[in-house]
């Protein structure tokens, strides 16, 4: 009876809940109905354990809340600025319904998203697709159930269906794949029994080899390539017109020199398709998955064939092989699946409070308890009733009274409940840290999708659809050029080598230089034969030389490149690996954990002095000209804190915004204070 008045309060106030095809914007009305309920029910648990809720916290802290919460950012002197001055009493909610429609709402909700699936721009041609075809996604708000659901179950080359990245991610490593699926969108941990039975979990090795076994019938290798190649094979070794008996001996002979010249065209063509195995994916329906061959359980055969067979939920098995994928893809993303909606619902409750309602947000079990069990069955279905739209379903949470309360700074308890009296406190992520200094540094931010990415993105596609379509005379003659440039590379590639070991041995600086002249001539011939060789790079650019020019743009471009336009993940040594940020390795890897190299970044680290350069800082530039030490104070704080000194602040810091130098040591005490590290 309670659940059935969830579904009464949620369905009074959307229209047409359920259909993808009718969801629409919550009104006004709705989303904070909706915020509301969640309210109300977190506040009557609260007072059963006699706990009042936290206070509720001022303009300066929400509007640098809110910023950094919904689009990854702090915000700008001008955007803090026009929060104070506006006057309504719906300024709040306002703001957050703005926030929420605005690019920058994708552009964070992409670093989280990135984060969970793993996303590596430059793996393979295909990084860059996937990396393209999700910040898409996202902005053009495809519904979370409808993205996993192409993805689990995409097929084809990448440059046709570029959701492909999502298994040729793990090439190799279907099983992996499989675990990290259970755990991203099920939150079921169940590696475990890729090897032997569970040992906390019921679930068995064959259990898992049977859910493992929907995506027994893929490959990985290319039907575009073997398509070409047979068309040009049958033009340059036609069909034998020799009359003769058709027997079975003659049948078998001219079998054997189609396939024979077959293999000479592959061999052939090989400069050409080298890469496409590795980027593209086809089912094969008489693949399935076996059992190890050391498998020792009583209930199956080593190597045996596994049949597949869902074990929790809807029961699903004697699925036609051509259609393994597509089932699976449909149980997982099911309404009706015990733990999808409720799993994405508690990520995004824990990515918004700090804490998930069900935590670890990752490890489900059978026996998990939610620390507010009537909120997260609100959450199940307002999810639900959204048809998954993540924007909407966040706009709830941060419309929530609960948004806007102080933090609660109590860790929560291993094996207990936790109540929720305010969000935990949090640092800043790696990549709202990146973000926030561009704004500091520049004083704006743009949070739209960089168009040169989908730009490259779309050289490639076109590249592969020119070379497959290409006439057999013209793709043989691309495939000698490319062989030749080829092997000119590699011959370029070793005496670069020999180069660089010369360095070692030279005597005098006169030779080094010398040496380093020779090396800087002889790399450009690398990288000229490189881009020769590959012909699906000279339509736009190789993937690493993508790579160099976004890690290290111009100062022009840099002003409007955000975290979630570069390529992921940011290399060791830089300041978003140095923060925190995720290696992709696993699911969710970000870490805001402080240390002490972070501390020495913050105070030496010359990429973050935001006064110390007039030349490359918006900020130093304005702070310098002005001439009284209240208006400086004034734009510190309004930068750093998102909020004008307040008295205290004034007696205790004006007289250091007098001189230059005492100025420069004021901001960078800021700057590494946990009062900007941490969203208070």
């Amino acid at each position: 009876m309670f659940q059935f008045r969830y579904f009464l309060a949620l369905f009074s106030l959307i229209a047409n809940p359920i259909s993808s095809a009718s969801a629409k914007t919550l009104t006004e009305a709705q989303a904070r109905a909706a915020a509301s309920r969640i309210d109300s029910l977190l506040e009557a648990d609260l007072k059963i354990e006699s706990i009042k809720p936290n206070a509720r916290i001022d303009d300066g802290t929400f509007v640098r809340r809110a910023y950094l919460g919904i689009i990854g950012r702090i915000p700008t002197e001008t955007e803090a600025m026009s929060f104070f001055d506006n006057s309504s009493q719906t300024k709040r909610a306002d703001l957050i319904d703005s926030l929420t429609a605005s690019p920058g709402f994708d552009s964070h909700l992409f670093n989280w998203t990135a984060d969970l699936l793993r996303v590596q721009t430059a793996q393979e041609q295909f990084g860059l697709g996937w990396h393209v075809w999700l910040r898409q996604s996202l902005a053009e708000n495809k519904p979370w159930d409808e993205l996993v659901s192409e993805m689990l179950s995409a097929t084809g080359h990448t440059s046709e269906n570029p959701a492909v990245g999502y298994y040729l991610r793990d090439r190799n490593m279907q099983l992996d794949n499989f675990s990290n699926s259970m755990q991203v969108f099920l939150g079921r941990q169940i590696g475990c029994a890729q090897c032997h039975d569970h040992p906390f979990d019921d679930w068995s090795q064959l259990e898992y080899y049977q859910m493992a076994a929907f995506g027994g019938g893929f490959q990985y290798r290319s039907n575009e390539a073997l398509k070409t190649a047979n068309r040009v094979s049958m033009d340059f070794f036609p069909k034998d017109r020799k009359k003769g008996k058709n027997n079975r001996d003659n049948i078998r002979k001219e079998q054997r020199r189609r396939k024979n010249n077959n293999r000479q065209t592959f061999k052939m063509l090989r400069p050409l398709f080298k890469d496409f195995n590795k980027n593209e994916i086809v089912d094969n329906p008489d693949q399935f998955l076996r059992l190890p061959e050391d498998y020792q359980y009583s209930d199956g055969k080593p190597n045996a064939a596994v049949e597949p067979e869902t074990l929790f939920g809807e029961k699903i098995k004697n699925i036609p092989a051509e259609n393994r994928r597509e089932a699976f893809a449909q149980w997982i993303t099911s309404p009706e699946n015990p733990y999808f909606t409720k799993v994405i619902a508690n990520r995004l409750w824990a990515r918004t409070f700090g804490h998930g309602l069900v935590d670890p947000v990752d490890d489900w079990t059978e026996d998990s308890k939610a620390a507010h069990p009537e909120v997260l069955a609100f959450l199940e279905t307002t999810m639900k009733a959204v048809d998954y739209d993540l924007r909407q379903f966040c706009r709830v949470l941060f419309l929530t009274n609960l948004f806007q309360l102080e933090c609660d700074i109590t860790e929560p308890q291993p094996g207990t409940a936790h109540l929720i009296r305010g969000p935990a406190l949090q640092r800043m992520t790696a990549e709202q840290l990146y973000d926030s200094m561009i704004v500091l540094t520049k004083g704006e931010i743009d949070d739209s999708p960089r168009a040169a990415n989908l730009q490259k993105w779309e050289s490639y596609t076109t590249a592969v659809k020119n070379l497959v379509n290409t006439d057999s005379k013209t793709l043989i003659a691309k495939a000698q050029s490319a062989s030749k440039a080829e092997a000119k590379f590699r011959k370029s590639q070793s005496t670069l080598r020999t180069l660089q070991s010369a360095i070692k041995e030279a005597k005098t600086p006169e030779e080094r230089e010398e040496i380093y002249q020779t090396i800087t001539k002889e790399r450009e011939t690398m990288n000229f034969f490189r881009t020769q060789s590959d012909p699906l790079s000279a339509p736009g650019m190789g993937m690493q030389m993508m790579m160099n020019q976004q890690l290290h743009p111009n100062s022009q471009e840099k002003s409007v490149l955000r975290a979630s336009e570069m390529p992921a993940p940011f290399k060791p040594g830089t300041l978003v690996r140095e923060f925190g940020g995720s290696d992709r390795a696993s699911p969710s890897s970000g870490e805001t954990i402080p240390t002490v190299p972070q501390a020495l970044a913050l105070l030496n680290d010359p990429k973050i002095d935001i006064i110390g350069n007039k030349k490359h800082s918006n900020f130093a530039k304005r702070l310098f000209d002005l001439e009284s030490p209240g208006e400086r104070l004034d734009l510190v704080f309004l930068r750093l804190y998102s909020r004008p000194p307040g008295e205290e602040d004034r007696n205790n810091f004006e007289s250091l915004a007098r001189d230059e130098t005492t100025l420069r040591d004021l901001t960078r005490a800021m700057l590494t204070s946990n009062r900007f590290i941490f969203i208070q």
